[in-house]
């Protein structure tokens, strides 16, 4: 017997099943090329922010600016939004940076130990130092104290612009084993705050 004769070949499709088949293979290929971009999405959560990146807090004009010190941060895009929150981490330190709305000035002094309560809410075992009189590189005004959550140890600040209309509060926090680097850049973001176009 000659090896030609030894070849086996499948049974020939008719066109139909053919049609169906390659129809399938294409409505299977569409869904995932549409899809992807979206798996992709809830997958990479984090997005990498440049040394330098200049990042607006706050629903309207009266904003706060806040500069990326470092490179390697990430940015959570899930748990952030440019009128409310940032949320960013780095080699075991994590940083919030959040807008509060105030109803009136009076409010300010309130901030702290609205501060305390909501960090407590969180987590029972966050405590909250007292505050000490702080001012950013940019000449903002605000009070600063240490914070701890368990095993992991940082700090708390608010910011407040000269007109009191609405508060940045900053918390970082880092692991045990975090990066002295990564902490020595967050406590140097924490100072960038800056109200750019609030009136002198």
């Amino acid at each position: 017997m000659d090896s030609a004769s030894d070849i086996r070949r499948p049974p020939r499709r008719t066109s139909r099943r053919a049609r169906s088949s390659v129809i399938g293979v294409l409505l299977v290929m569409t869904a995932l090329t549409a899809g992807w971009p979206l798996i992709d999405r809830a997958l990479n959560d984090h997005e990498r922010v440049p040394d330098g990146t200049l990042l607006e807090l706050g629903p309207d004009d009266n904003i706060a600016v806040l500069r990326v010190t470092g490179a390697g941060w990430a940015l959570s895009k899930s748990a952030s939004d440019p009128d409310s929150m940032y949320v960013l981490t780095r080699d075991g330190v994590d940083m919030v940076a959040e807008y509060v709305a105030l109803t009136a000035a009076g409010r300010a002094g309130e901030l702290w130990a609205g501060l305390r309560k909501v960090q407590s809410v969180a987590d029972e075992n966050t405590r909250l130092g007292p505050p000490h009189p702080v001012t950013s590189a940019g000449g903002a005004q605000g009070e600063t104290g240490t914070l701890t959550r368990g095993d992991r140890t940082g700090t708390a600040t608010i910011w407040l612009p000269p007109d009191l209309s609405y508060a940045v509060e900053i918390t970082v926090l880092a692991s045990p084993d975090a990066d002295p680097r990564a902490s020595a850049d967050a406590a140097a973001m924490v100072r960038s705050v800056a109200f750019p176009r609030e009136a002198p």
